[in-house]
């Protein structure tokens, strides 16, 4: 919550506690709630007023001017009021003091994060309250007739160093704050120059005298102060010009400020933000950040840099088998030893996990960036010692380049990162830049074409069964069919890796024959167990259907359905009906004859007319999965699946519903009338043995034996 609305919401609590800490403040104790707060809470609220407007140079000036019609005099007559109550001048500074205190613990324990902005926020309310502060004791000064004397007592007491300095630098006034700070006595500082006083010389200096008198205006800076122990304090101070009434400067007054605190949090707040805590090095939001400005120079300059993505390899192992605190030494030494290897001027960050990047700067030449790669893997392939165990980690680094490469931050960092992976998969330990990325890629496919092809006389291709159940009696009448590789080296491939590969280079009908072949095998075998005709869906190509000629669609194929006897149901997309094939009709004729029935896959992600359903003799419509599992009522993704189910019914149509998860999705199908429904609540897909195991112990699905 901002401070400003703090402050507006909290206000109550805000005036209790200062109440609270007014009794203990002012010297007479009996006084009412109503005599604490007099005029305060309307200075607050001009404060809120100022905070929420956008700080500007008129916020710099040394009066407080809010818009709240009140606040002004509320700010002045609070002076009066306190002389009347007996408080002198101390007191009410303190009270000023106590009411900035209530204000800052009360927001700043209501975060829960302290954001820089938020330091900003307090610093401008803590101005404001000191700006109210001059405008209550200025008036309790002219009250008093006494304005020298409780002048100086008030600034004499406060902690930050005040002073009034006449045009040519010399001191008409000096607090003790100022006095310490410049190691002499209070006294002894009026009638001097400040120029001669041991402090930095944009501090004390003549020309930020001139421009205050000249301009008439305050000036703000910062300034960095040696204590006689060692140590350095930062203050923020402010030159103000005093008026005289003929609107003339006649001295400059100075406050300074100590953020020595303010600008150490401020400084933990942004390494935090911007370095990994474990090992001490940018993180990826401060890599980003100087990336980006890198990319930006570059354009600018045209000077070249290299971008290296490093990822420890094994590192998972160490954190499994020793445990985290291990796996965190090994980050630590990993973050010193890649740093050792390159220039200050470079980066290195930690990216998350066991990934790291390295930014090299002015530099396009390869052998030098070839260089720092391979010592970057020989510190890496050192041992790290963990406690008292010593471990491998090794690593494996990706290389690209500007501009070769790309040309944005994005870009950059996707290169760096596939040819990293390029460099695990040619064995880990390796180098490799992102240049090289393409001809593997080209090699990769020309190897996984000619495997595929060989894939049906090896016997690596297998089909999965994932039942299809009847809701009516809850039992499996049906299974789709689904392809799968067994690949010797990348294991089970799913068709996502292969299919789009087979129809690029003209394997997908071998693949769909083997598929109609290892059908036909099954589906005898599976309607002797079940006691009933046993369907299984098989999907099509819509490239190869819709390309094929007469000739092309194997005769064996068709034959070797029509042995199933009416046991196959060939699924295809909704693509396939919008192609405009004239002889699409006699491909289904033909189909239907062989004792082929048709289903309609995902139905409802297309835009297939009506009209085709009966056209072509649909026998099944399988409701695409998004309007199954899609649980927000407002979507109507219920009322659409409702909605289909009862259109399908009324042209003889039976439905499917895919990728059924819940028995809740289960009942609400059940309900609408559906006849059929396969998903994850029934089965995963399984091999042909776990399938027929399935079917012969009851042809009820797993997902079914405890609803």
């Amino acid at each position: 919550m901002k401070l400003t609305e703090f402050i507006r919401t909290h206000m109550k609590e805000i005036l209790q506690v200062w109440d609270y800490d007014a009794k203990a403040i002012l010297p007479n104790p009996d006084l009412s709630p109503e005599e604490l707060r007099d005029h305060v809470e309307q200075i607050l609220l001009g404060i809120v007023i100022e905070l929420e407007r956008p700080a500007t140079g008129h916020e710099r000036a040394s009066h407080f001017h809010p818009e709240h019609p009140d606040c002004i005099e509320s700010a002045r007559i609070h002076g009066v009021e306190r002389y009347n109550l007996g408080a002198d001048i101390v007191h009410v500074a303190s009270e000023f003091g106590a009411l900035r205190l209530t204000v800052a613990q009360l927001w700043l324990n209501s975060l829960d994060t302290i954001e820089p902005r938020d330091i900003e926020d307090l610093n401008r309310f803590n101005s404001k309250i000191d700006k109210a502060l001059a405008q209550s004791v200025h008036r309790y000064a002219l009250e008093k007739q006494k304005q020298g004397r409780l002048f100086e007592t008030m600034l004499s007491s406060l902690p930050d160093p005040c002073y009034i300095l006449n045009l040519d630098g010399t001191f008409l006034y000096a607090n003790r704050a100022m006095a310490e700070l410049c190691d002499l006595p209070a006294d002894q500082l009026r009638g001097r120059r400040f120029a001669e006083m041991p402090l930095p010389a944009h501090y004390n200096d003549n020309n930020q005298l001139e421009k205050v008198a000249h301009q008439k205006e305050p000036s703000r800076c910062e300034v960095e102060i040696p204590s006689a122990q060692g140590s350095t304090r930062i203050f923020e101070y402010v030159y103000a010009p005093v008026i005289d009434d003929r609107g003339q400067v006649e001295a400059v007054s100075g406050i300074g400020h100590d953020i020595t605190l303010r600008k150490q949090s401020e400084a933990k707040i942004w390494r935090h933000a911007n370095y990994d805590l474990l090992t001490n090095v940018p993180n990826r939001r401060l890599f980003r950040d100087r990336l980006d400005q890198q990319v930006a120079h570059s354009e600018r300059t045209g000077d070249p840099f290299a971008l290296l993505f490093i990822d420890l390899d094994n590192f998972k192992v160490i954190n499994d088998r020793l445990g985290h605190d291990a796996g965190d030494e090994v980050l630590k030494h990993a973050a010193r030893r890649i740093s050792a290897c390159v220039r200050q001027s470079d980066t290195v960050a930690r990216m998350g996990g066991d990934e790291f990047t390295v930014l090299l700067l002015d530099t396009g030449k390869l052998a030098y960036i070839k260089d720092i790669a391979r010592n970057i893997l020989a510190e890496l392939d050192r041992p790290f010692h963990a406690g008292d165990d010593e471990v491998k980690a090794q690593g494996s680094i990706g290389v690209t380049l500007y501009p070769e490469d790309g040309h944005s931050s994005q870009q950059l960092l996707g290169n760096a990162d596939q040819a990293m992976y390029l460099a695990k998969q040619s064995g880990r330990n390796q180098v490799c830049f992102y240049n090289q990325i393409m001809g593997y890629a080209r090699e990769a496919r020309h190897q996984l074409v000619a495997e595929l092809r060989q894939a049906p006389e090896k016997l690596q291709l297998e089909l999965y069964y994932q039942p299809i159940v009847e809701l009516s009696s809850d039992r499996i009448v049906k299974a789709e069919a689904l392809l799968r590789w067994q690949h010797p080296e990348r294991g089970l491939l799913t068709p996502g890796k292969f299919l789009g590969l087979a129809e690029e280079t003209g394997l997908m009908s071998a693949l769909e024959h083997w598929v109609f072949e290892a059908v036909a095998a099954s589906t005898d075998r599976w309607t002797s167990l079940t006691g009933l005709p046993f369907q299984i869906g098989i999907n099509t190509s819509p490239m190869q259907f819709t390309r094929s000629t007469r000739d092309e669609f194997l005769e064996a194929d068709l034959d070797a359905l029509a042995r199933t006897g009416a046991t196959v149901i060939l699924e295809m997309p909704e693509s396939v009906f919008l192609q405009s094939m004239k002889n699409l009709g006699d491909r289904f004729s033909e189909l239907q004859k062989a004792g082929v029935q048709l289903a309609l896959d995902d139905f409802g992600s297309g835009h297939s007319s009506l009209a085709y359903l009966k056209r072509f003799n649909v026998s099944y419509l399988k409701l695409d999965p998004s309007f199954v599992q899609n649980d927000n009522p407002e979507l109507g993704g219920q009322t659409i699946a409702e909605s289909i189910i009862a259109m399908a019914h009324k042209l003889g149509i039976q439905v499917i519903a895919k990728g059924v998860e819940t028995a809740e999705q289960k009942k609400w199908l059940k309900e609408a009338g559906c006849d059929f429904a396969q998903g994850h609540y029934f089965s995963t897909p399984l091999p042909m043995e776990k399938f027929s195991a399935l079917l012969h112990n009851g042809s009820r699905p797993p997902g079914m034996l405890n609803a």
